[in-house]
C-alpha cells in the first residue's frame, strides 16, 4: 500500500529556499529587536505563500511503499516523486548495501525520522531518502538481538575528542582561559593570581597571537564537543552478514550496513591518541558515506587490546596482512621533505618582521609537529601483499593510518621509480582501491626487488 511520508518532509525541503528568506527573515528580527511591529511585505508574503504552497504540493504528490523481503531483513523500497517531472524509483532488499535511520532534534521534536537507502552504486548522493515516523522507521529492517555486540567506553572517546580536534591548538588555550576564569569566578580566584600566571604562560607572546589563540581555541572546542556527542554511547553489533552502528547522543544514526559490500578497514591514530595507545577504526562500504557527516566509523576509539577484541566480534572473517616490507635507510629524506620546506618557510616569515613574526610562531609549531609525525610514521611504515589481502602502514596528514584492503576490491598497484630511487634501489607503491570514494594509497621508499616479488608471486 503506497503512503504519504511524515510531515516533516515540508521542513527539511523548506530548507533548500533558505537563502531565499534569510533577507525578510533578518530584517524582520532587526525590527523586532528595535522594538517595532514587523510585518512581512507586499512580495514577502507573496514570495513566502508561493514557497510552502509549492512545498506542500510536492508532499501530497510524494508516495512511497515498502515490501518485506524474502530474506526479512530489509524491506523492498518504491518512491515516487516530483510535481512537474514525475520520477519513480524502486530498489529491492537484496541491492540495498545500507539503510540509515537519522533522528535530529527537529525530528525527535514532530515524531519523525530520515531514511537513507543506499545500494553499491557510485552516486554522489544517497539513493533513496524517506522521512517516516518513529514507528514506520523501526519496522523498515528487522533487527534482532545479536550476540556479538561492541559498546564504545566514555573516556577513550573523550580523549579522542579533545586530542583529534586540532590538539596542537590546545597548548595555547591556557593563558586565555586563565583570563576567563578569573572573570567568571571573581572572589573566589584573585585577580592578581590569575595575572601572575597569565603572564608566566603567556611569556614571550605578543598580543596578537593572544587574539589568534582566542579565535582558534574556539574552534578546537566546538570540535571537540561535536565529536564527543558524536560517538558518545556508540555501540555496534554483528547479527548473520549484517553491521548496526547507533551513534549520537542529539542526533541520533542507526546504520544497517551489509558485510559484504565493506572494502576497507583503516586503523587510525593521532599523535596525542598514540601518546595514549588509541585508535579509530574505520570501514569503507559500497554504498554509504556519500551524504555530508556520514562516517562509517566502526569503533571510535579504543586501546589495542580492546580494539582487537571488538574487531574480532564484529568482522571476524574479514582478510588481514602481517608481513610487511620496511622501506629503506634513505627513505628518511622522501618523509621529511615536506616539513622541511614547511619549516623553512616559517624562518622566512619571521624575517618579515611586524605581525608576520606571529604567523611564523604559528606555522613553525605546526611544521615541527608535522615532522614529528613524518618521523614516527616512518618506523611503523610498510606495505604487505597476499592473495587474499594487502596491508600498508602510513602517515597522511598529521595522522598515522593502517590500511588493510580485500584483493578483490583492489582496482590497481602502481609501482614508480625516480631516477635517484634507481640507484638506491627504492621504489614508491600506489594503491588504488574500489569505494564510494576512490582514494589512492601511496607509501615512499620501499625495496624495489622485494615489492616486484611480493606481487607477483
Amino acid at each position: 500500500m503506497e503512503r504519504r511520508p511524515h510531515a516533516t518532509y515540508m521542513l527539511y525541503e523548506l530548507r533548500r529556499f533558505r537563502v531565499l528568506l534569510i533577507v525578510p527573515l533578518t530584517r524582520l528580527l532587526v525590527e523586532l529587536f528595535r522594538g517595532e511591529t514587523p510585518a512581512l511585505r507586499r512580495y514577502e508574503t507573496a514570495l513566502a505563500g508561493l514557497l510552502v504552497g509549492y512545498i506542500v504540493a510536492k508532499w501530497l504528490a510524494c508516495r512511497y511503499h515498502l515490501a518485506a523481503s524474502k530474506s526479512g531483513r530489509f524491506h523492498t523500497v518504491g518512491v515516487r516523486q516530483g510535481l512537474f517531472l514525475r520520477r519513480s524509483l524502486h530498489i529491492a532488499a537484496e541491492e540495498a548495501a545500507s539503510v540509515e535511520i537519522e533522528r535530529t532534534p527537529l525530528l525527535w521534536l514532530f515524531g519523525g525520522r530520515r531514511i537513507r537507502v543506499n545500494t553499491a552504486g557510485l552516486r554522489r548522493r544517497s539513493d533513496v531518502q524517506l522521512y517516516l515516523s518513529a514507528a514506520q522507521a523501526r519496522a523498515l529492517f528487522a533487527t534482532g538481538n545479536g550476540t556479538r555486540r561492541y559498546r564504545a567506553a566514555r573516556w577513550p572517546v573523550l580523549v579522542m575528542s579533545l586530542t583529534g580536534s586540532n590538539a596542537a591548538v590546545g597548548l595555547l588555550t591556557v593563558a586565555p582561559l586563565l583570563n576567563r576564569a578569573g572573570r567568571l569566578l571573581g572572589n573566589a580566584v584573585t585577580p592578581d593570581v590569575v595575572g601572575l600566571v597569565d603572564r608566566f604562560i603567556s611569556t614571550g607572546l605578543p598580543p596578537t597571537l593572544r587574539l589568534v589563540a582566542n579565535v582558534l581555541v574556539v574552534g578546537w572546542a566546538v570540535a571537540a564537543l561535536r565529536s564527543f556527542c558524536r560517538y558518545v554511547g556508540f555501540s555496534a553489533q554483528r547479527e548473520a552478514g549484517y553491521l548496526q552502528l547507533v551513534s549520537g547522543l542529539f542526533t541520533r544514526r542507526d546504520v544497517l550496513i551489509d558485510c559484504n559490500k565493506i572494502t576497507t578497514l583503516e586503523l587510525r591514530q593521532t599523535l596525542t591518541m598514540r601518546l595514549f595507545s588509541l585508535y579509530t577504526a574505520v570501514i569503507t562500504a559500497a554504498g554509504y558515506g556519500r551524504d555530508i557527516g556520514t562516517r562509517p566509523v566502526l569503533i571510535p576509539a579504543a586501546p589495542a587490546r580492546e580494539l582487537a577484541h571488538g574487531l574480532d566480534r564484529l568482522l571476524p572473517e574479514y582478510p588481514l596482512c602481517s608481513s610487511l616490507l620496511r622501506p629503506v635507510r634513505g627513505a628518511w629524506k622522501r618523509y621529511t621533505a615536506a616539513p622541511v620546506l614547511w619549516l623553512m618557510a616559517g624562518v622566512g616569515l619571521w624575517f618579515l618582521g611586524a605581525w608576520w613574526r606571529t604567523v611564523a610562531i604559528i606555522w613553525t609549531g605546526f611544521g615541527l609537529w608535522w615532522l614529528l609525525v613524518r618521523l614516527l610514521g616512518l618506523r611503523q611504515a610498510g606495505f604487505g601483499c597476499t592473495r587474499e589481502a594487502i596491508a600498508l602502514c602510513y602517515p597522511r596528514g598529521l595522522a598515522f593510518y593502517h590500511v588493510y584492503l580485500p584483493d578483490e576490491v583492489l582496482d590497481s598497484i602502481t609501482i614508480t621509480q625516480s631516477y635517484f630511487q634507481r640507484h638506491r634501489g627504492s621504489c614508491t607503491v600506489r594503491v588504488r582501491c574500489f569505494g564510494e570514494k576512490k582514494r589512492t594509497h601511496r607509501l615512499w621508499g620501499l625495496p624495489y626487488d622485494a615489492v616486484r616479488h611480493m606481487i607477483t608471486t
